[in-house]
């Protein structure tokens, strides 16, 4: 059973899903914008206009790894769930430790133990639900900087896999820029997270197909998740993460790899510039369907819960 907002829902009754798309997302302040402030009512506009655009490729379930800090909504989630028919799944976490936006964290690390108090707070939010939203988190989202995982970001990273691994869920990554994944992939194994409940996200990024290869022989699995975003510096542009793509299909690395664009439908107050773009050219390069239904159901539903679905009676 995958735990989307709604409440647990069957894998039989999914079709096609997308595992990293933001319903909103906006920096820590975003309240104190007075000219543009979030409006709910907006938001849910430009959401079920993005959540129609997949629907044509029978895309049913999106996972939405926007973390607490970072304009999460639960309760914009469910709305748009019920009025669309797309099961969304809402996550808990925390994004990297970018300037001040931790530095509450900072502050509880100087009086209690962090890691700890963190995974008290992952499992709650996992097991109870968000606040008093009744929407329960479906999985874990953690991230590390550009080339470097700092030390509150490994606190971070201890306290979801404590969490992870006594509410049995999955963890998504954020790898700024495709950077970090074998760090990542390192720090899990030393924490005895089991690699094939982990997607490291952004790979899309990564020109470096070897190390992606070698997260991936390790038993990762890795996101190919934004495609359509090419605002990001030094990244490949969609030709080039095309190619890539590719070249680990050919390679056997198919069942691996999850699809997905990283849209952001609404940032908290400005329309997102960005401009999701479905990876549907992947049908037409002769990929096995068996492949296609790894990258675009299956590994991500053994993520986020590794149990077959019982029987129905």
């Amino acid at each position: 059973m995958i735990q989307t907002v709604e409440g647990p829902l069957p894998r039989s009754q999914i079709h096609n899903t997308l595992a990293h798309e933001h319903m909103v997302f906006g920096k820590p302040g975003f309240a104190l914008d007075s000219d543009n402030p979030y409006q709910r009512d907006t938001a849910f506009r430009h959401g079920v206009e993005r959540l129609e655009m997949v629907k044509p490729f029978q895309v049913d379930l999106v996972v939405d790894p926007t973390t607490i800090e970072w304009g999460r909504d639960p309760l914009l989630l469910r709305r748009l769930s019920r009025a669309t028919g797309v099961a969304l799944v809402c996550c808990t976490g925390y994004f990297k430790d970018e300037g001040d936006m931790l530095a509450h964290l900072k502050a509880r690390s100087y009086c209690e133990d962090l890691e700890a108090t963190l995974a008290q707070e992952f499992e709650k939010e996992l097991v109870q639900g968000i606040g008093n939203t009744g929407v329960r988190a479906g999985f874990l989202k953690v991230a590390s900087s550009w080339g470097e995982i700092r030390p509150l970001e490994k606190t971070i990273f201890s306290a979801a896999v404590r969490a992870a691994r006594r509410c049995d869920v999955g963890i998504l990554t954020h790898c700024e820029r495709g950077t970090m994944a074998a760090q990542q992939a390192e720090l899990f194994l030393s924490l005895g997270m089991d690699p094939r409940r982990v997607i490291l996200g952004h790979m899309t990024s990564n020109r470096d197909l070897a190390e992606i290869r070698a997260v991936a022989d390790q038993g990762f699995r890795v996101g190919f998740d934004q495609f359509g975003i090419l605002s990001i510096p030094g990244i490949p542009d969609d030709e080039e993460k095309y190619r890539h793509l590719l070249t680990l299909v050919e390679q056997g690395y198919g069942d691996r790899i999850v699809l997905s664009q990283d849209t952001i439908c609404d940032r908290m107050g400005y329309v997102s510039k960005s401009k999701p773009r479905y990876p549907d050219q992947i049908y037409r390069e002769g990929v096995p369907e068996e492949t296609l239904h790894r990258m675009t159901r299956d590994t991500l539903l053994e993520v986020l819960d590794d149990r077959t679905d019982a029987p129905s009676p």
